[in-house]
């Protein structure tokens, strides 16, 4: 029984079967099924349910685990006390969704790079449902997503709000430029981020509470894309205005005046609350840095000057 076989079982666990555990530990599956095989043997009991596709633990495997974790967790703890807090390696995995990495991001990984030249980072881009999901299974040690989940098994830190605004191209008419209703937008599809995303959500509320029920929602995982669909007059987008204050400070593109107030979105860093790495809080921290300044942008519209606040 060694550490290997150990984070074996924690993995297998966490994922849900051999083949995930096997790739999330760098092994091949047969080595894995070897190394459980010679823990039941020792223990003279089996320490996982097989039954079709699913994999759970025994009353043993449960004991086992909790002990696991706690000898590997004082494992992690008498290496970094004789190395050193300033002398971290190996690999972090962060999850950002696509708005984090189109702003302050960069400027965290500057930051990670300049304090841990010896981490590398593996960064997975995706929405903020997905990120947590890997997150819970173990699968990343950070997640920089939308929408506070509130889970016992996460500690989640707020960083920021992303203020959040209906836009389209310069180049389309409305009835007027000071203020629009939702009933009379231009017969065009609304493009916005995936379905069951907060962005997402946000739209159909808006929406259903003018009783508007057969407008076209466009889900689109791509911010460019829609960007690009916007200058083209393919339709309206409800979007971050910090990822578009270059159109709109060109004129490219113009937000649209509803005459109510658009919920923004909150962005928080969340990580398994067992995590026990001090770099991980670290890098929370560091991302907390970027995102406590407040800043203004101010957009030129035809009448007046609309000031968007983007608060940290």
């Amino acid at each position: 029984m060694d550490f290997k076989s150990l984070e074996a079982v924690i993995w297998i666990d966490r994922l849900g079967g051999f083949k995930a555990a096997a790739e999330a530990l760098r092994m091949t599956q047969p080595a894995i099924s070897v190394r459980i095989a010679q823990m039941e043997a020792g223990l003279g009991a089996k320490i996982f349910y097989r039954t079709g596709k699913s994999i759970t633990l025994t009353p043993v495997g449960m004991t086992l685990l909790q002990y696991a974790e706690r000898i590997l967790e004082l494992r992690d703890e008498a290496i970094a006390t004789i190395k050193g807090h300033n002398e971290e390696r190996g690999i972090i995995r962060i999850g950002a969704v696509e708005t984090v990495v189109h702003t302050w991001l960069p400027s965290l990984m500057c930051s990670l790079s300049d304090k841990y030249p010896h981490v590398t980072v593996d960064l997975d881009v995706s929405v903020s449902d997905e990120i947590q999901r890997k997150i819970l299974k173990g699968m990343l040690d950070i997640g920089l997503y939308i929408g506070a989940t509130n889970s016992p098994m996460l500690v989640e830190t707020h960083l920021c709000y992303f203020e959040m605004a209906l836009v389209c191209s310069s180049q389309i008419q409305l009835d007027t430029d000071e203020r629009a209703n939702l009933n009379t937008l231009p017969a065009m599809p609304i493009m916005t981020f995936s379905r069951n995303t907060v962005p997402h959500v946000i739209l159909r509320s808006l929406l259903a509470r003018e009783g508007i029920v057969h407008h076209r929602i466009c889900a689109m995982n791509s911010v460019p894309t829609i960007i690009n669909m916007l200058c083209n007059r393919i339709g309206l987008a409800l979007l971050p205005v910090v990822m578009i204050k270059e159109y709109l400070d060109s004129g490219q593109l113009k937000i649209i005046n509803l005459g109510v107030k658009i919920p923004a979105m909150e962005c928080v860093a969340g990580r398994l609350a067992k995590h026990g790495s001090n770099i991980v809080d670290d890098i929370v921290n560091l991302a907390g840095g970027f995102t406590r300044t407040p800043r203004l942008w101010s957009h030129q519209t035809s009448n007046s000057v609309k000031t968007v606040k983007y608060e940290a």
